[in-house]
């Protein structure tokens, strides 16, 4: 279904919202990254819905089929989650355009006084299934997107995560977040079956922060608690599950070093090794 010129999408968009920190947004050691990375996808899919001149976030593609913004890459960076305690208060601005390509991006900046506390970039693709399985997802732009940019520096971070996911997709990826690969395959792996009443959100697809939650339950399996905050997170998506199916989490590479240290995991679908995503995550130690 093609828009009219009225609802064409324009270059930018922009959003705050307010939160004061309770149970459900903490965690053990400060703001709950998940929670955070919920928020920050909810608050794309409205951000898209704005910039096309809708009150609710309800798209079709040109065929009519329903289509959602599935997220093809996350970086959260800058964070200090430890910073949000209980009862402060903290905002997320939100900033975003279309890179083109039928592809959405947002910039989300965490602040709580002052302070910076992190900064959440995503990017997302219109997708739909094709055939009633998650396997069989596939892109489904939807009409008026437009290429234009306004803003410089939000088109050039767009672009640049834009790279680095078009690098883990095609198989590549070394040196992000000073790991490199083991020479002889995973060092370690775990096997996962995501819960359809937590991990699956109300598209049917295993949510996007699920992905983060299966690389930190990894980690849990094979080092035990570290007391950490995640200081920075990459996440490249590729595909999906079906409710019931499981997840093979594979340990890449890992670092130490001193208070800091960082991992890369690799998820792919146990009944056909599809790999579905891969996670790079640095933490810093907490008391």
């Amino acid at each position: 279904m093609l828009m009219d010129r009225a609802e064409r999408l324009r270059p930018a968009s922009a959003l705050q919202q307010h939160y004061r920190a309770g149970m459900p947004q903490l965690g053990l050691y400060g703001l709950s990254e998940n929670w955070l990375l919920k928020e920050c996808g909810h608050l794309h899919w409205l951000a898209i819905a704005q910039a096309h001149g809708r009150a609710l976030p309800e798209f079709a593609d040109e065929a009519g089929h329903k289509s959602y913004a599935a997220l093809t890459a996350l970086h959260l960076h800058e964070a200090q989650l430890d910073a949000v305690t209980e009862n402060a208060t903290f905002s997320l601005a939100v900033r975003a355009t279309s890179p083109g390509r039928a592809q959405h991006f947002s910039t989300q900046t965490l602040r709580t006084g002052t302070l910076r506390g992190a900064r959440v970039e995503l990017l997302s693709a219109f997708i739909r299934r094709a055939a009633g399985s998650n396997r069989s997802i596939v892109r489904a732009p939807v009409g008026g997107d437009s290429t234009a940019v306004e803003d410089r520096t939000l088109s050039d971070a767009a672009l640049s995560l834009q790279a680095r996911a078009r690098v883990f997709r095609t198989g590549g990826g070394v040196g992000r977040l000073g790991l490199q690969p083991a020479h002889g395959g995973a060092l370690r792996s775990a096997v996962f079956t995501p819960c359809p009443h937590n991990d699956f959100n109300g598209a049917g697809l295993l949510y996007f922060a699920s992905f983060q939650a299966l690389a930190d339950r990894a980690e849990l399996a094979w080092h035990g608690l570290r007391p950490a905050l995640t200081v920075e997170r990459e996440l490249y998506f590729y595909g999906n599950i079906d409710p019931g199916e499981s997840v093979r989490a594979e340990l890449l590479a890992e670092r130490e070093d001193g208070d800091e240290y960082a991992h890369w995991i690799r998820l792919s679908r146990c009944a056909d090794g599809v790999r579905i995503a891969d996670a790079l995550t640095r933490k810093r130690r907490v008391a």
